[in-house]
């Protein structure tokens, strides 16, 4: 077969292809080139990349170690503290129970000693005081030193007298309700004569009196402040001023008061049967009737203490009296203190272990009651020798010592603690 030569035209052609094929050859090395460096660039950028984002983890890292190993040990000092709290109330149950079982035994030693010896010492005491003197007197001889007074119980370990009647200065005209106030031991006493509350420290020394708008009858203590219920009001009193910065009118005449442990003040209507609630800045919140029908229609309603959850209520106006507890809804929970058990009373007060003092101003006698209504004692004026005998006690009060502080309404109008 015979070879063709190409035309001239033809060669030029191919050179001109050939020429675009070497151009195309260079434009792709040259993005070639151009795709390699940007590529190292990413990978640049990568490695950048990730050692960036391998510091970040690592301070996250950090710093969820360091808040748990915070927690961690937080916990476990919550731990200790609640290892230590539980070993501190199990030690104050055990001295609560251990103090509760030597109080009873020696509430049961002293009743016994009293009953067998003590009592009759007493008295077989004063009578040779005053064969004593009755020798003296026909003697004319030199009056011998006043025998020492030995204490029959628990329950007559008379202090000095510590006022006297009047409207002055330490001084008691016609006493009510009795109050300490538990940080200071200071002791507050509605004189409802003199329009004043005396005060007095925990032995005795008159400190200042506070005046009141009416006679007062009620009275409460709630840190910085009084309370006070009068004719026909209930009256706030700011203890750093002695100053009346509040009142609301009651709708019924409030006999004695009592403050929760949420700082709601509770109060007696004396002719009504129910209890009046108001909060701390004297908001009227409700009024409870007492839902009982082992109280006469015509029984007054004189004061209230308020124990676990339960509100403990004197009622009474002529004999007889008596004492019951309900529920903070007005339910009766159970008749505590009979009838024949208190001659007249209007106030009492409690103890923490919710023992009831109750002063019998007919009996002349003050008369304390386990919380089951049990006699535990009774304190009659006929216990003490003749200068320190008491009549007619109206308010009581318990301080931190256990003592049992009253204020008796006679011819001396004397507080006394026991």
């Amino acid at each position: 077969m015979a070879t063709r030569v190409a035309a001239v035209g033809e060669l030029m052609c191919v050179d001109e292809l050939e020429r675009n094929l070497t151009d195309l050859t260079n434009h792709v090395q040259i993005e070639k080139e151009k795709v390699s460096s940007n590529f190292q660039q990413l990978q640049s950028l990568l490695v950048v990349r990730e050692h960036s984002l391998l510091q970040e983890i690592d301070e996250v890292v950090m710093r969820a170690r360091q808040e748990f190993n915070e927690k961690r040990e937080l916990l476990q000092e919550l731990y200790t503290a609640r290892e230590g709290l539980e070993r501190d109330l199990t030690r104050n149950k055990l001295k609560k129970v251990l103090e509760k079982n030597l109080r009873t035994i020696e509430d049961e030693i002293r009743e016994e000693v009293a009953r067998s010896v003590n009592v009759r010492w007493v008295k077989l005491d004063w009578k040779m005081e005053q064969l004593e003197q009755s020798v003296i007197d026909v003697c004319k001889v030199v009056a011998l030193k006043e025998r020492p007074i030995i204490p029959v119980d628990y329950s007559v370990k008379l202090c000095p007298v510590w006022s006297r009647e009047g409207t002055g200065s330490g001084e008691i005209a016609n006493p009510w309700q009795i109050a300490i106030d538990n940080n200071t031991q200071n002791i507050f006493v509605a004189d409802n004569i003199a329009n004043i509350i005396q005060v007095f420290d925990g032995v005795g020394n008159h400190l200042y009196k506070i005046p009141t708008p009416q006679r007062p009858v009620g009275i409460a203590l709630m840190n910085e402040f009084i309370f006070v219920s009068t004719e026909d009001e209930l009256v706030k009193i700011e203890k750093s001023s002695n100053d009346s910065i509040k009142s609301v009118k009651t709708e019924k005449r409030v006999f004695g008061i009592d403050i929760d442990r949420n700082m709601n003040v509770y109060g007696c209507e004396y002719q009504n049967q129910s209890v009046i609630v108001f909060d701390k800045d004297l908001k009227f919140l409700k009024r409870i009737k007492l839902k009982t029908t082992q109280v006469e229609s015509d029984t007054l309603t004189n004061s209230i203490k308020l124990y676990e959850d339960n509100m403990y209520v004197m009622f009474g106006s002529c004999p007889p009296f008596h004492l019951q507890i309900f529920s903070l809804k007005g339910k009766l929970v159970r008749c505590l203190i009979g009838e024949s058990e208190i001659s007249w009373s209007y106030f009492f007060s409690m103890d923490q272990l919710g023992n009831i003092i109750v002063v019998d101003r007919g009996e002349h006698q003050i008369k304390i009651f386990s919380n089951k209504g049990e006699v535990l004692h009774t304190i009659s004026s006929d216990m003490v020798p003749e200068d320190q005998k008491f009549y007619y006690p109206y308010g009581v009060a318990i301080d931190k010592k256990n003592r049992i502080i009253i204020a008796q309404r006679s011819k001396k109008c004397n507080l006394l603690a026991f």
